[in-house]
């Protein structure tokens, strides 16, 4: 494996690419990111032996994939990753390599990645290399078709050994069995720094690629605690740690039912997001002393939630500071609540939020502006997350061994160039998170 990488470095650096025609440049104007879902908890860590990303596919079309350069790289081919990191020391990425036949067919080959984030591996002997001291396992699986509508998932199991798996239609397969590394760890960051967070992602075909896609598809992550599939409490519309994107898909939630939100992914352009939790909307309507009050989210009235009515106090135990409750009522099942405040001209209605929605309030005057202005609700700490975090420091995929199938493209040059770039993507990567540039 070692001696075919240098070969093809050398051979790489030969080749006079600027006068190879089938190589062509291409920018686009928005970013592009890892698109679907991820969990990372900022205030907690959870340690799991089972982790699954399941997507429903109603349409799918993957256009032309880039290197980060800009060069072309293929068609028709895009990557969905389950990634989760084990203990902080090994990224394990599930992956199904997507290749577009037509509209409604897809040829799928598995991939695993296995990374080594403190050094060589020693376990295992096969199917192995190093880069910048990084210790990389490859294993290419299984190949076959599907066809549209799809439900599809992709898990990890790491209860006895570290099992690599896939579901097609409810049917379950095993396609890799490793030995045991650990348990996989949600929330903290790496021993590289890089945030531990699991991540059910459409990207570009390895090597930190961006792929332009697009496609009618709802998506939802699970891990086991305490014998049962849960759904995350938070999620992002982006991945945290693999460097492959796709552009031209949009992530946003569905909360149609509040204890079951999933990600809807369709055409558009997708941006780094709080998925989940987020503040619903508090609509209060006055008729003198009464106070009619609708909660609802994204059009959806919430029903059986409490909301509370808070005054000034001395209170400073209260979720917002010097107030206390008065009055505390539950929605109807059209998402409303009446509340009588006759004595009161200063007041605030407030949702102190349930599972996988914020908190929210409605204040009765600017008076109260400086004690809500204190109140850091998780969303809020979610979405300052996001917009301090450097997504240059991900970890670009390596799918060196398959031969990406393209109209349009010679066959072995690609291949070529791709295990050129992979070699130059995962070592400006490595080097990227290593020394945290």
């Amino acid at each position: 494996m070692n001696s075919l990488l240098s070969l093809s470095l050398i051979l790489l650096l030969l080749l006079p690419l600027s006068s190879v025609a089938l190589v062509h440049s291409f920018t686009i104007g928005d970013p592009a990111y890892p698109s679907g879902m991820s969990f990372f908890p900022l205030t907690n860590v959870i340690y799991t032996t089972y982790v699954m990303g399941t997507v429903n596919i109603t349409s799918l079309n993957i256009g032309n994939s880039y290197l980060p350069s800009g060069m072309f790289f293929a068609k028709g081919n895009a990557s969905l990753q389950l990634n989760a990191m084990i203990d902080g020391k090994y990224w394990a990425q599930d992956v199904a390599l997507f290749h577009e036949i037509n509209n409604k067919e897809f040829e799928i080959t598995m991939i695993i990645n296995l990374w080594n984030l403190s050094g060589p591996f020693k376990i295992l002997k096969n199917n192995i290399t190093t880069y910048q001291g990084l210790g990389v396992y490859l294993y290419q699986g299984p190949t076959f078709n599907v066809t549209l509508p799809l439900h599809f998932s992709l898990f990890m199991n790491a209860t006895k050994a570290l099992e690599f798996g896939y579901c097609i239609n409810g049917k379950k397969y095993v396609y890799q069995i490793l030995p045991y590394f650990g348990n996989f760890q949600i929330g903290g960051l790496s021993i590289l720094g890089l945030p531990n967070d699991l991540e059910f992602v459409w990207g570009g075909p390895g090597c930190g690629s961006q792929v332009c896609m697009s496609g009618n598809m709802s998506e939802e992550i699970y891990y086991l605690q305490q014998g049962k599939l849960v759904i995350p409490s938070s999620a992002f519309s982006v991945g945290l740690d693999t460097a492959e994107s796709a552009y031209g898909l949009k992530v946003f939630a569905n909360f149609e039912n509040i204890s079951s939100p999933f990600a809807c992914v369709t055409k558009g352009i997708n941006s780094p997001s709080v998925l989940w939790p987020i503040p619903p909307s508090i609509i209060v309507q006055s008729n003198g002393s009464i106070k009619h009050v609708r909660l609802c989210i994204n059009g959806f009235p919430l029903s059986n939630q409490e909301v509370e009515v808070l005054v000034p106090s001395a209170n400073l135990s209260s979720p917002i500071p010097f107030t206390s409750v008065k009055e505390l009522g539950y929605t109807n099942s059209t998402g409303e609540i009446t509340f009588n405040i006759s004595t009161q001209s200063l007041y605030i209605i407030y949702y102190p939020g349930n599972y996988t929605l914020s908190s929210a309030y409605d204040i009765s005057s600017p008076l109260l502006s400086h004690l809500v202005s204190s109140m850091k609700s998780a969303y809020d700490s979610l979405v300052n997350f996001l917009k301090s975090y450097n997504f240059k420091h991900a970890l670009s995929s390596s799918f060196s061994r398959i031969k990406y199938k393209s109209q349009s493209v010679n066959i072995d040059y690609l291949l070529l160039e791709y295990i050129g770039a992979f070699v130059v993507g995962i070592l400006v990567s490595a080097i990227l998170a290593k020394y945290k540039f």
